[in-house]
């Protein structure tokens, strides 16, 4: 029981800290958000895998968590310090990509040619 009702209480209060984030978003110009947007889409995601993962997160750790202030930008800094490899993925694709294009572009204007 005490376990459901922390549960409860830790999405109440994550959800709670992205609607005043939202809120504090949606007062900026339309400029700003613009450049807040990977910030956005990270709470977003922060949030949702937080409301995922919350049946499986130790009864401690939610006792814990439901007693931190701001955890969801404190978990955003923490999470723009790690590694990320998402522009080197980007770029693989796009290469690869690209060499495809090249080889129809050849094969076609071999195809004209012929």
């Amino acid at each position: 029981m005490y376990r459901k009702q922390l549960e409860k209480t830790f999405c109440r209060k994550i959800e709670r800290e992205l609607k005043q984030f939202k809120s504090r978003m949606l007062k900026l110009e339309k400029e700003e958000i613009f450049q807040a947007a990977y910030r956005i889409d990270s709470m977003i995601c922060i949030y949702e895998a937080l409301m995922e993962m919350s049946g499986r997160i130790a009864e401690e750790t939610l006792e814990a968590v439901t007693a931190f202030p701001s955890l969801l930008a404190f978990l955003y800094g923490r999470w723009m310090k790690y590694e990320d490899s998402y522009m080197e993925d980007v770029e693989y694709c796009l290469n690869k990509e690209l060499s495809r294009l090249r080889g129809r572009y050849k094969k076609r204007r071999k195809e004209r040619t012929a």
